[in-house]
């Protein structure tokens, strides 16, 4: 969640208003990314340096979002086994993609605060900075959209009505609708401290109710342990799902830069990873176990009826939405700087490229209809990049302008996520999701139809 919200720009590089990044508490804003597995908030951390275990928890607390919810149903897909390996071998990935863009920091590039710092500083190529920026810019979009598409999802589990998916959008956009006059982060504070409590409340209590709810039992659903017979595609589709889960290296640079030892930052990443790990895993396999095949896509919708299921729906909602507007603030500073006059631009102009931004998700939210279908779109689009292919391109150009060879070991292992697992991950992720749209509309209706979100 995210490399959604603030990945490219950080603190010394992206100030929503063009000015000063320090808030009225001292505290220095922290944008945050893509990540449902990323939608998290605004961090605030101290500017004289933060411990590396407060980085740790920084780094999960921003990467670890509602996307976790969709796993049990990634699991279904893959079995236990494979849906198991996938979980770690990604894991392992992340944590060795962090380990390097630490290196990157420390060892070549002591001032570079953000990505976009980065991808300057190590390519050196002002197109490859505007396409970075432009991926971005799509990152946020659709990190967006997804989170009105899982508050969407949230209502229509907590509340048993004939509304269709589009009109539930409609009442998403006239709540929002108010806080597209929100300028910057400042007056966001309270929400988003609220809004990370929320998240984590969630994913307790939605294992807690599946595990104790007594209303299933898992000899009533089917399992497998490896994956059921099916095509590549359809096999692959849940692969994006923990792309997503893990997606949110862009805002490492931004961590690092506020340790007050960076050079403990592998010590960080370690323990981030471990506590993600083991928590993507404890959700597919709690939700897989008591759910089976049967598992739907997004888990909060397969809690029994009654009051936890409405709080906790509620719950999800109310946490995607002020990740709407913290993603839609930094989105909306960027094009003004772009095509405006940046923070001098009118309030009623802020608005009106906020609404037309807000729209814009909504009808993006009635074209992809379905939550597993827009987790993996995006998995694909812009976490296979960003995650996978982007930094073992930084680490080459930087040992290249140093003069250095690379190692042996990170020759191999560079090179086996550029040139390999990164196409790979990329096009049949892309392919993969789009044939599960497809198949989806074909079953459920075309856009705008009056179906449900999970597409079950």
């Amino acid at each position: 969640m995210s490399d959604e919200k603030g990945l490219l720009e950080g603190p010394g590089d992206f100030h929503p208003e063009g000015g000063d990044p320090m808030g009225s508490s001292g505290l220095v804003q922290i944008g945050t990314e893509d990540t449902l597995k990323g939608d998290i908030s605004i961090r605030h951390v101290k500017h004289a340096g933060q411990h590396w275990l407060f980085s740790s928890f920084m780094t999960v607390g921003y990467i670890l979002g509602t996307g976790v919810l969709v796993l049990p149903n990634a699991m279904a897909s893959l079995g236990y086994v494979l849906g198991l390996c996938t979980c770690f071998i990604f894991a392992i990935l992340s944590t060795y993609i962090g380990l390097l863009l630490g290196r990157l920091r420390n060892e070549f590039f002591p001032d570079c605060l953000s990505y976009k710092m980065l991808s300057r500083q190590a390519v050196g190529s002002v197109r490859f900075e505007k396409g970075l920026e432009f991926l971005t810019c799509i990152n946020w979009f659709m990190t967006m959209a997804l989170y009105i598409l899982t508050a969407v999802e949230s209502f229509e589990a907590a509340f048993s009505t004939n509304l269709c998916q589009s009109h539930w959008g409609l009442i998403c956009v006239g709540i929002l609708l108010p806080c597209m006059l929100i300028v910057d982060m400042k007056s966001m504070e309270w929400l988003a401290a609220i809004s990370d409590f929320c998240a984590i409340i969630i994913i307790i209590m939605v294992l807690t109710l599946i595990a104790t709810e007594g209303n299933d039992h898992p000899s009533d659903h089917k399992h497998n342990i490896f994956p059921p017979k099916e095509s590549f595609l359809d096999a692959y589709s849940p692969v994006s799902s923990f792309i997503f889960a893990y997606q949110g290296q862009s805002i490492f640079l931004e961590v690092i830069s506020e340790m007050k030892n960076p050079q403990l930052w592998p010590r960080s990443v370690y323990v981030s990873h471990t506590l993600m790990a083991s928590c993507y895993a404890l959700t597919a396999i709690v939700g897989y176990y008591f759910k089976g095949n049967d598992v739907p896509a997004f888990l909060p919708s397969g809690l029994k009826d009654g009051p936890a299921k409405t709080i906790v729906n509620l719950m999800v909602a109310y946490h995607v939405l002020v990740a709407y507007i913290i993603n839609s603030v930094p989105l909306v500073a960027m094009l003004k700087r772009r095509y405006m006059n940046g923070a001098d631009t009118p309030l009623s102009k802020h608005f009106i490229l906020s609404t037309v931004l807000l729209w814009g998700a909504w009808l993006l939210t009635n074209l992809i209809p379905f939550f597993k279908d827009m987790v993996n779109i995006i998995g694909a689009l812009c976490g296979s990049p960003i995650m996978i292919g982007l930094p073992p391109l930084f680490y080459y150009c930087a040992l290249r302008r140093s003069g250095q060879r690379m190692g042996t070991v990170d020759a191999v292992i560079c090179s086996t996520l550029f040139f390999v697992i990164f196409p790979f991950t990329f096009c049949s992720g892309l392919a993969s999701a789009f044939k599960s749209l497809a198949d989806n509309w074909a079953n459920n209706g075309p856009p705008f139809s009056c179906h449900s979100s999970s597409g079950d």
